[in-house]
């Protein structure tokens, strides 16, 4: 069976009027700490809604990044299970799910606040690129906001457990409102007034303050988190079964890293060592061999897989009679990679599902040397390979046209119409509807 596109609605997605994570940037406990990447929590209720998930039934989100799901489901009383191999964002997951009386978190907020004015050296100064060394053109933090992030990171130390993570990402989250550069998909780009901003320990204070403050005010909206939840700090492709421990999930709400050749784990350097998370870049390395093979900036093992279905074939094919036009040679086996990883999910959550489990995936089409892959219908066929019934593909929106070098391969080769990219929601179920 060929995977379609729908762009109706259905009953599933009719209530559905966007996908990205914008809503969530101003809900509570969602904005403790935005993530671009994340999906909006109007897509975890449809889904949940569709399901008709009762309290003692399991939802599943193998690749939770900053919680959506899980603070979603929580707070509606579901059993939650989410798998993340970053250990940043696993952090920013469970410390989205914490109750503290707002009364002590301004209480330990204080000392952490006067730790932050004290200061102290920070181990990551000269390190890297987060501080200036020598005649180095860019650095990431001024040195003095490393310092008031480093004095308030110590007075958490043997601090009262959930306001003690509360508080770290307070601080996380204040370095990189005066952080000198900006995440701007999948690198960091240097503020175009980043000099004469001259952040320093004032600046951070003020963000700590901001964040805090944030942070008390949703206590007060949403201090009740009731469903029973499980972040585990796993690569998905390996310790997702052991997670469940025997339950099986009647919802799983996902989005996979896009094939776009982010290298997340990179965007979020900055988080994880301010957050300690790593220690060194041989730490970092071996954390981003973990991660699922959507990016050619690490050398990962070789894909030994070749066949995705009707969809992937033919523009393979064409990608690779273009590789000469791709910006890195490895992008053909990226690509395969990414689809065997992907394969290797599907194929777990068929394992780990109810008889009448259904699985949503949000995901993005992408393009490499002007060649649209229909990542969504490539899921599609695989999820069907792997026994799935594939219920509907909808696209959601369409993103911005290609960037202008692939658009320039296209025109070399008298391609007149741009292609647009998609992101759109794969709706499997376990067992055929009737």
């Amino acid at each position: 069976m060929h995977a379609k596109l729908s762009f109706e609605a259905t009953p599933s997605t009719r209530k559905l009027a966007r996908i990205d994570a914008l809503d969530g940037a101003t809900m509570p406990r969602h904005r403790w700490y935005f993530v671009k990447e994340a999906f909006s929590p109007n897509l975890v209720g449809c889904a949940v809604e569709d399901a008709g998930v009762c309290q003692e039934e399991l939802v599943l989100d193998p690749f939770v990044g900053s919680g959506t799901v899980p603070v979603c489901c929580s707070a509606d009383g579901l059993v939650t299970v989410g798998c993340e191999v970053n250990p940043f964002l696993a952090a920013v997951a469970r410390t989205k799910l914490l109750n503290v009386r707002p009364k002590t978190l301004l209480h330990h907020a204080s000392s952490v606040y006067r730790g932050v004015v004290e200061g102290r050296p920070s181990p990551l100064e000269s390190f890297s690129t987060f501080s200036r060394v020598g005649d180095a053109p860019k650095w990431l933090f001024n040195r003095r906001v490393l310092r008031a992030f480093e004095g308030g990171w110590r007075a958490t130390v043997g601090m009262y457990g959930p306001a003690r993570d509360l508080l770290r990402l307070a601080l996380i989250g204040a370095a990189m409102d005066v952080c000198n550069a900006v995440k701007d998909g999948k690198c960091l780009r240097y503020r175009s007034d980043w000099k004469t901003r001259n952040f320093d320990e004032e600046s951070f204070q003020r963000a700590f303050k901001t964040r805090v403050r944030i942070i008390r005010e949703d206590l007060d909206q949403a201090p009740r988190v009731a469903g029973p939840v499980s972040i585990l700090n796993t690569d998905v492709r390996s310790g997702m079964s052991a997670g469940l421990d025997g339950d099986r999930f009647k919802l799983c709400v996902t989005s996979p890293p896009y094939l776009n050749s982010f290298d997340y784990t990179d965007v979020y350097r900055p988080e994880l060592f301010l957050g300690k998370f790593v220690k060194s870049m041989e730490q970092l390395r071996a954390l981003r061999l973990r991660t699922l093979r959507s990016h050619t900036q690490i050398k990962w093992e070789d894909p030994k897989e070749e066949d995705f279905g009707p969809h992937f074939s033919p523009v393979f094919k064409e990608i690779q009679d273009q590789q000469q036009t791709l910006w890195n040679r490895r992008i053909p086996m990226m690509i395969r990679a990414y689809f065997e990883d992907i394969t290797l999910v599907l194929r777990q959550l068929k394992q780990l599902a109810l008889a009448d489990a259904s699985v949503w995936i949000v995901v993005s089409t992408s393009a490499y040397a002007g060649v649209e892959v229909p990542v969504d219908l490539i899921i599609a066929d695989i999820a069907c390979r792997e026994g799935w019934y594939l219920r509907e593909v909808r696209v959601v929106r369409y993103l911005r046209r290609l960037p202008v070098q692939q658009w320039k391969q296209l025109e070399k080769r008298s391609v007149r119409r741009k292609p647009h990219l998609r992101e759109s929601i794969v709706i499997l179920d376990r067992t055929a509807r009737r």
